[in-house]
């Protein structure tokens, strides 16, 4: 799916043609096929995308913003990347547990 999202499937279409066909030419605008709409001369593209294609490609750009926030943290980094040289014993020795024991109820 990443690669989807930046490499999205064009289809180019005319703004004369979406108008006399709107039904079928919006109909090819599903997963991560974009639209790109134009009117012959102006330059002036639009972009017709699917909703859920606009909405995944906005969850990932906003986890891409928390890891360069986290990643530019000296600090906050720091102690991830100290964290993580134990991870693996942790892991073979129990000390990490699953998020359901975590927040189990008693």
């Amino acid at each position: 799916m990443a690669l989807a999202l930046l490499e999205p499937q064009r289809v180019e279409v005319n703004r004369s043609e979406l108008r006399k066909n709107q039904r079928v030419v919006l109909g090819q605008a599903k997963g991560s096929t974009i639209l790109v709409v134009s009117a012959s001369g102006e330059g002036d593209e639009k972009i017709v995308a699917d909703r859920a294609y606009f909405d995944e490609v906005l969850r990932k750009l906003a986890a891409l913003k928390e890891t360069l926030e986290i990643t530019m943290d000296e600090r906050l980094f720091g102690q991830i990347m100290m964290a993580a040289d134990t991870l693996d014993d942790d892991i073979r020795l129990g000390k990490l547990h699953s998020i359901d024991e975590a927040f189990a109820e008693e």
